[in-house]
């Protein structure tokens, strides 16, 4: 286990966790796979699939490759959606069941779950378990125990279906790989991936990453030879991939209301007229207030430690670092280009809703958020959508997750380099793969698609790549950038977090770990080994009433940050009581730096 969790990054609670239920498996699973039936094609529900010209697909082997590998890693390349990754799974699972062994099916959201689960009960019927939060505790158990008795051999669900306990595992999918909502933010944290193949390697069966924007972790895993690439380079039809037109805003002034340019907002009117449904989405995630260059788009980034961008506040009119602790006095010009005139400030999607009826009046409009959609509402939103009960579907980052709208023929972003400015290692990835899997709605019918995705950073290799679907391009620039300031995949992270009632307490408490880390590194053979950033308050410093500091270990190697965090568990939990309590965590390989 501990070589896996090195290569994966897997979070050791949770791969505790995962590797016990592996342990109590791996006995059946020896014992299933020591008697195996042969494998039947008429259970794959039809013929395997075939490219255009008539040859097998590349996922047409996948069930062959079973038999001589552990590690599978199944990938769209270069962006290619509908390439055919539902069926590979479904094939690939025809042939586990055929040896009468189970399969579980990990996807990154709830609002995926149904979709997904028809398909796969349209092929294995009532072998189909579906596990999510939506479930009431009787719904819960009832599944729980018919999987256990081997009666629903097939789960799908999201981060925590890894611990369905499937009596005969034989196979695990993780569809939408790269997906940050696999990570566990709270309670105990773990990753859904890198728990799901813990637990694969425990019960010796293969495990399947897919994605058309694959993770830079399993990407570099895969150039290392540690996983096995599958490419699915065309689509089961000859369509080609949507076109994608880059707005600059610079040039373009989006109105300050719906922040939509006048060439998004004629496109939208363009496709409602012609009887076909567009997607407005606003690429917002999290909460981030920064500077911005009304001249020439430009964050204004942190000198020391290469963030992002650094966060204004108001109040102090000054920016920080959230990362390092920089601070320096809010500017009067852009540092890139010496422009006057510096904004900050945001729109929600309510207000681009709102905005959009109102400039084109007579367009049917539904609104997909968190807040829009909480409970069965978001299925409402959904199948409404998909019905064509709407012409324009407005919402964040859910409208990435893999739906289907055959529908839809345009998709608009509005702000699609706004994630760079978050204080975030991983902005330009989340920001490459939203854009590309945003896109990626597009053109899923009879029609051809078209992107539209409005920019200021219109030259940065986030939204380059993103224009030209080159996913390669872009993890060779990003992988390039990681490693010289070794972050994940060329390094590793552990974030502590202290939270409390009392400001002046959480900030004590805060700086005393600081200070317990500093001398753990010092001791170290060499203090480069392992650089302690901050500690600092966290990006959002104030949630539920509660103040939020943090700091930062970085490290090439995991071995030297182990022995740090070593010195600091001790001192983590609970401490205090009344208003002065605080606690403390760590995040090994944290997905949220906010």
């Amino acid at each position: 286990m501990g070589r896996v969790g090195r290569a994966a990054g897997a979070v050791p609670a949770g791969a505790r966790a995962a590797a016990a239920a592996g342990r109590r498996a791996a006995g059946r699973a020896r014992r299933a796979r020591a008697h195996p039936r042969p494998v039947r094609a008429d259970r794959a529900g039809g013929r395997l699939a075939t490219d255009a010209d008539g040859r097998s697909s590349a996922g047409a082997d996948v069930p062959a490759r079973l038999a001589g590998t552990r590690w599978l890693r199944v990938g769209a390349a270069a962006g290619h959606h509908r390439s055919g990754k539902t069926e590979v799974y479904l094939q690939l699972i025809a042939s586990v069941r055929a040896q009468r062994r189970g399969a579980i099916v990990l996807v990154p959201e709830i609002a995926l779950t149904p979709q997904l689960a028809d398909r796969f009960r349209a092929r294995f019927g009532d072998e189909v378990a579906v596990l999510h939060s939506g479930l009431t505790p009787r719904q819960r158990l009832d599944a729980w125990q018919q999987i256990r008795r081997g009666l629903r051999p097939i789960v799908i669900g999201a981060r925590s279906a890894v611990f369905a306990p499937l009596p005969s595992l034989g196979v695990i999918v993780v569809d939408e790989e790269h997906d940050a909502s696999f990570k566990q933010e709270d309670g105990v944290r773990y990753h859904g991936r890198d728990v799901a193949l813990v637990r694969a390697k425990a019960a010796g069966v293969p495990v399947v990453l897919g994605s058309a924007t694959p993770s830079l972790e399993s990407y570099a895993l895969a150039q290392a030879g540690r996983h096995h690439w599958l490419h699915l380079r065309q689509r089961p039809t000859p369509r080609p991939l949507p076109s994608v037109e880059v707005v600059p805003l610079s040039v373009h002034r989006p109105d300050p209301e719906s922040l939509m340019t006048a060439r998004l907002r004629q496109s939208i009117a363009e496709c409602a007229g012609a009887g076909e449904q567009a997607i407005v989405f606003l690429n917002r995630r999290g909460f981030t207030t920064t500077l911005v260059c009304d001249q020439c788009g430009s964050f204004q980034q942190c000198p020391d430690c290469s963030a992002p961008s650094m966060t204004y506040h108001l109040q102090r009119h000054r920016l920080m670092c959230h990362l390092c602790g920089h601070i320096e006095a809010t500017p009067d010009r852009c540092s890139s280009c010496g422009w006057h005139e510096l904004s900050h400030g945001g729109v929600g999607t309510e207000r681009v809703e709102s905005a959009l009826a109102r400039e084109l009046p007579g367009i049917r409009v539904l609104r997909l958020d968190r807040d829009a959609t909480r409970g069965r509402a978001l299925f409402d939103t959904l199948a409404r959508f998909r019905a064509r009960e709407a012409d324009v579907l407005v919402g964040t980052q859910m409208l990435s997750k893999g739906h289907d709208f055959p529908g839809v023929t345009l998709v608009g972003i509005l702000q699609g380099d706004h994630g760079l400015a978050l204080p975030d290692v991983r902005a330009a990835e989340r920001t490459f793969q939203l854009l590309t899997q945003v896109a990626g709605r597009a053109g899923r019918g009879d029609r051809p698609g078209r992107v539209i995705i409005q920019a200021w950073a219109v030259d940065h290799p986030a939204i380059a790549c993103a224009q030209r679907h080159d996913v390669d391009g872009f993890a060779a620039l990003e992988l390039e950038q990681r490693r010289r300031l070794d972050n994940p995949p060329h390094g590793h992270l552990a974030l502590v977090r202290v939270s409390g009632l009392g400001a002046a307490a959480v900030q004590a408490r805060a700086r005393s770990l600081g200070q317990l880390a500093s001398e753990r590194i010092a001791r170290l053979p060499s203090p480069d080994l392992v650089r302690l950033l901050g500690p600092v308050p966290s990006p959002i410093e104030r949630i539920d009433r509660r103040t939020r500091w943090q700091l930062l270990l970085r490290a090439r190697e995991r071995s030297p940050l182990r022995w740090v965090l070593q010195a600091l568990r001790p001192r983590l939990g609970a401490e205090g009581s009344g208003a002065t309590q605080t606690h403390a965590f760590v995040d090994v390989d944290p997905y949220s730096m906010l």
